[in-house]
């Protein structure tokens, strides 16, 4: 039987309060989305290793991972995408030429080309801990995503790497995946593989990589703390992440 509706929650920011904690209310309401019959599914820039206690957690077996980069739904891999390891050379050696780290990310793990204040600050920023040096991981295991460390200077890599696309994620960071990537092609991904096209889907977000996701759902939730111009592109603007906006989101179209 097909599920009553699909709902995708970012973290960061969304279904995380600023103490990357969820909410009880958000608990409670995820217990009764399942209730339901309606699917929650975590849609984050981040990668399985980081978000698997927070699967733990709320009980979300299902994520659109790496900014759609790899798709799991109910615990088994549907879909990914891997960058080629020539491209992956040379944006390394890009970065390196601007003093720029890099952190390479599959499903199993972060590797970082070296440790400086801004890889921590950015791991330190999320509530993670720093990845382990792994400078040759991308010649060793498949990539599905890279992470460029940076406060500054993000228009020198676009023009370089037509291939790719980059977007700041947070003050130190810019997601990189292959052109056209976005939480919108996983989402899409999950939906065809599981023959759900037909399916209502709602989605919750705050961030910049998530404006692809709300032209992708049928209906968009804008945290209140959200970038303005993600609001904009919103259905729906919530109360913010500290606040039971998730709970009262899902309650204003009925879900709960």
């Amino acid at each position: 039987m097909k599920p009553r509706g699909i709902c995708f929650f970012d973290m960061d920011g969304t279904l995380l309060n600023s103490e990357s904690k969820v909410l009880d209310s958000s608990l409670r309401a995820l217990d009764k989305l399942r209730e339901n019959n309606i699917i929650p599914v975590i849609a984050t820039g981040r990668t399985l290793t980081e978000i698997s206690h927070q699967m733990k957690i709320t009980g979300i077996e299902s994520a659109v991972m790496m900014n759609g980069q790899m798709v799991v739904f109910e615990g088994e891999k549907v879909y990914e995408d891997v960058l080629e390891e020539e491209l992956l050379e040379r944006l390394t050696q890009e970065a390196k030429s601007q003093n720029v780290e890099i952190c390479y990310y599959n499903d199993k793990r972060i590797g970082a080309s070296a440790i400086t204040p801004v890889v921590k600050a950015h791991y330190d920023f999320l509530g993670e801990p720093t990845p382990v040096v792994q400078e040759n991981m991308y010649k060793e295991e498949t990539i599905n995503m890279a992470l460029l460390l940076l406060e500054s200077g993000d228009e020198y890599f676009p023009e370089r790497f037509k291939e790719l696309q980059f977007v700041r994620n947070t003050p130190f960071s810019n997601d990189v995946l292959r052109k056209g990537g976005s939480k919108a092609v996983g989402i899409a991904k999950l939906l065809e593989v599981m023959g759900y096209q037909d399916v209502p889907t709602y989605a919750f977000g705050d961030g910049m990589n998530d404006l692809e996701m709300f032209g992708a759902v049928n209906y968009s939730v804008a945290m209140e703390n959200a970038v303005p111009l993600l609001k904009e592109q919103a259905t729906f603007i919530t109360k913010d992440n500290n606040n039971d906006g998730i709970k009262l989101g899902l309650e204003k179209f009925g879900l709960i």
